[in-house]
């Protein structure tokens, strides 16, 4: 698209230009999901910036001079995109790990109308495994050996369906999948070897060359990666917590930004929240 130089926009300050063929008028915000916003580029390159980087909402509202509900509202439409990027083709490895985490996510920032049921105030203790329903949303992760991509998704639970489900996508068939002892791994349709954390066994070495390929440390390592990324936040409502963990799974396959990811995160759709 070629044009010529047609106004200055009043507000962010962007040059906008006409379109010598249909006379239709653009500007670099046209087709973003900043289109119609009064953003300067350098706000949106700060936004985009600190959204992948991780840095809290009160930190960019303070470093950018927008309020603090703007840059939220700016967090979620890039997160939203996020979700739709998700790659959802299998893993090209052929040795993989899979593990899942639960994750401390509430109603935080929700308007609580019922008053004989007040917001959690601290660490959710809840004994067992996490649900969506009790505050604790599991994420599932699988991850390569040989590339070390990795797919993330937030779950409603940890079931047998639920599990074999995630596994069988984000791996191929014939894949060597390394898990713990949970039995809702037991359905897979994969080679399986399994840790015994129960009984203090992190790695072990099944044919005996010397090295302890039996373990889900790539995937535990992963976790501590996400859990430092969330730690930020101070805490994530869970409704969101899927945008958070899909920023982060960018942040791990992709090693840099490229323009071509940018291009795609701010991409306008026609629904957004």
């Amino acid at each position: 698209m070629t044009g010529r130089f047609f106004r200055a926009n009043t507000g962010s300050g962007l040059p906008v230009y006409r379109c010598n063929r249909c006379q239709g008028i653009y500007h670099l915000y046209s087709g973003t999901l900043f289109e119609g916003s009064q953003l300067t580029p350098s706000q949106g390159v700060l936004l985009l910036r600190g959204f992948v980087q991780g840095q809290s909402s009160a930190q960019l509202s303070r470093e950018v001079g927008l309020a603090y509900k703007t840059v939220l509202k700016w967090r979620r439409r890039v997160q939203a995109n996020a979700e739709r990027l998700h790659p959802n083709t299998p893993l090209p490895d052929t040795v993989s790990e899979s593990d899942e985490m639960f994750q401390n996510a509430g109603k935080k920032g929700v308007e609580h109308f019922d008053w004989a049921n007040p917001p959690r105030g601290r660490a959710n203790k809840r004994w067992g495994r996490g649900t969506f329903a009790n505050d604790r949303p599991p994420v599932l992760g699988t991850v390569g050996r040989q590339t070390g991509q990795l797919r993330l998704r937030v779950v409603a639970d940890t079931k047998q369906t639920t599990l074999r489900e995630h596994v069988q996508q984000f791996t191929g068939e014939g894949t060597h999948v390394y898990t713990d002892e949970h039995d809702s791994y037991n359905t897979i349709d994969r080679i399986r070897s399994m840790g015994a954390h129960g009984h203090k066994e992190w790695a072990r070495d099944d044919d005996r060359d010397g090295i302890r390929e039996v373990h889900t440390n790539t995937a535990e390592g992963r976790w501590a990666g996400l859990c430092t990324f969330l730690r930020v936040f101070r805490g994530v409502t869970k409704h969101f917590l899927s945008g958070y963990v899909a920023i982060h799974e960018f942040r791990v396959n992709l090693k840099r930004v490229t323009v071509a990811f940018i291009s795609s995160l701010v991409r306008a759709h026609l629904f957004y929240p």
